[in-house]
């Protein structure tokens, strides 16, 4: 193999630094995520709502996946409407959505006051009512079983349990 003149070996020399120090910064985020998740550490916990404000839900809200349902809720004090990815999981005539951060965050507040939201999931528009914040252990039965071992990896405490409105006609598809 043929040496790399000097220019090149320090273009290559900078490159491996800066992969090593992506490599260290997800890694120590990753540790981080963990440890704020399974000791409940508020401030970490709201740094990475935070980080997932600005980057995640972005992303998320314009194009929701198959898992990222999108909860579009109006904020009880502006009066604005808001879209916010959650994770839920439709069980029967019923969605369970994942209180990760707790029932203190404001779309949850928002739906609990206005005693109904609009649940985007699959290109699928639901109306739903009557929220209620549920302790995991009730919710965790109804749950399949790749999102139970996400609960207990998380410690999730609670879930947002929703009917879907029975006065509506079928689902409308979001366009």
């Amino acid at each position: 193999m043929a040496r790399l003149p000097p220019w090149a070996r320090r273009i290559l020399v900078v490159f491996l630094r800066l992969v090593a120090l992506v490599v260290a910064y997800q890694l120590v985020m990753n540790v981080l995520r963990v440890v704020a998740w399974r000791t409940h550490w508020k401030p970490g916990i709201d740094l990475f709502r935070w980080c997932n404000k600005k980057t995640v839900n972005r992303s998320s809200v314009k194009r929701p996946g198959k898992r990222v349902t999108v909860v579009h809720h109006t904020g009880r004090k502006s009066g604005r409407d808001y879209v916010t990815p959650v994770w839920a999981e439709r069980i029967g005539e019923s969605f369970f959505i994942q209180l990760p951060y707790g029932t203190d965050v404001d779309w949850c507040r928002n739906v609990l006051a206005a005693g109904l939201c609009t649940l985007e999931c699959d290109g699928v528009l639901y109306d739903t009512v009557a929220p209620e914040i549920v302790p995991a252990d009730e919710a965790l039965p109804f749950l399949p079983a790749g999102l139970r071992r996400m609960q207990q990896l998380a410690r999730v405490e609670s879930y947002l349990s929703l009917d879907i409105s029975s006065a509506e006609s079928p689902a409308k598809k979001a366009g």
